[in-house]
């Protein structure tokens, strides 16, 4: 049976109240509580007494009520994502929560996760709020599958994304490729062909070395991204060498500075200080996307869409791990058809 003790000093001056008792591993043991009273302290004492208990009779232990701030707490401090930065994970998804965290500082419910969905909706945008439900859900998750919380409330359907897709025309695109060669840089010539023709992102076209180019095959093999960093899905996946793009890539080996690398960078990296190639737009005589470089992924599946090309193909080719995903590109190939079908006369 446990015991509270009224701690003194020397002095007769009250230090705190303490508790020893029996752990789950049998040994008595002391602990210094933070109770302001004797019947707190008892309190404390009879919550440990009854989990050492469960623990001896192999009873799992029930989670305890914990708010949602404390759970993001534990999620951004314990746990162990599948990146090689660890603190710039952390750091992306605290920006992602600093708006949301007021609305936490509770026990989150189901009813409790709708309402704060609902106020979020009204001051953000719908990718916005659906990036805050997804970063939500994850860390529930991860608190679900550790026993700190029962149930995920965040289990809701993230608001759809009524965005559409930028791409270029073909006549845009040789302007670009066009504008691209009379800058000069040849490793960034090649850089943009390469995201143009085989909708690689940024960091896979600045990763890629020249032995997962395979001129045999006729086929590129996304092994990495940039620094030997994993690819976003984490698969390695091949991508056919488009015509356009073969004889570039033969003539630039023979005089590319690197044997390493296909566009050798000496900057940071590609995430952070990828080129910026705003200037290529302008000089085009183009309007600059909001993501430059990603846009031309874009081009590239909305051609392959609108050239016949399936969405499961085009799943592959980008490395979505779901064709959800590839859906975004849907209604390119829908539109192409109805354009088309208005050129038929009978």
């Amino acid at each position: 049976m446990g015991e509270v003790i009224r701690k003194t000093n020397r002095a007769g001056r009250f230090i705190g109240y303490y508790i020893r008792f029996v752990d789950a591993d049998g040994k008595r043991k002391a602990r210094a509580t933070k109770a302001t009273s004797a019947a707190e302290a008892r309190r404390i004492l009879v919550a440990l007494e009854a989990t050492a208990g469960r623990c001896r009779l192999g009873i799992p232990e029930r989670p305890q009520p914990i708010t949602g701030v404390e759970v993001i707490g534990r999620w951004l401090d314990e746990a162990q994502p599948r990146t090689t930065n660890r603190e710039a994970w952390v750091m992306s998804k605290r920006h992602a929560l600093a708006r949301a965290l007021p609305y936490l500082d509770a026990v989150i419910t189901q009813q409790d996760a709708v309402r704060i969905v609902r106020k979020l909706s009204a001051q953000f945008a719908p990718g916005t709020v659906r990036v805050k439900i997804v970063t939500l859900k994850s860390a529930w998750a991860w608190a679900s599958s550790t026993g700190i919380v029962s149930t995920n409330p965040w289990s809701m359907r993230p608001p759809a994304v009524d965005k559409p897709v930028e791409y270029l025309s073909r006549d845009e695109v040789t302007r670009l490729l066009a504008a691209v060669d009379a800058d000069r840089q040849e490793v960034l010539a090649v850089a943009v062909r390469l995201a143009v023709y085989t909708g690689l992102r940024v960091c896979e076209v600045y990763g890629l070395r020249w032995r997962s180019v395979d001129f045999d095959r006729n086929v590129i093999t996304i092994r990495s991204g940039y620094r030997d960093s994993p690819t976003k899905s984490r698969r390695e996946r091949t991508v056919p060498i488009a015509d356009q793009l073969r004889e570039v890539l033969l003539n630039w080996r023979q005089r590319c500075p690197s044997l390493q690398y296909v566009c050798p960078s000496t900057k940071g990296t590609a995430k952070s200080k990828r080129p910026d190639i705003r200037r290529l737009y302008r000089s085009a005589g183009l309007s600059v996307p909001s993501a430059p470089w990603h846009v031309l992924r874009h081009t590239f599946a909305s051609h392959f869409l609108m050239s016949g090309g399936g969405l499961l193909t085009l799943q592959r080719l980008l490395g979505h791990t779901s064709v959800a995903i590839t859906q975004i590109y849907s209604h390119l190939s829908h539109d192409h058809v109805a354009a088309e079908m208005k050129r038929l006369k009978l």
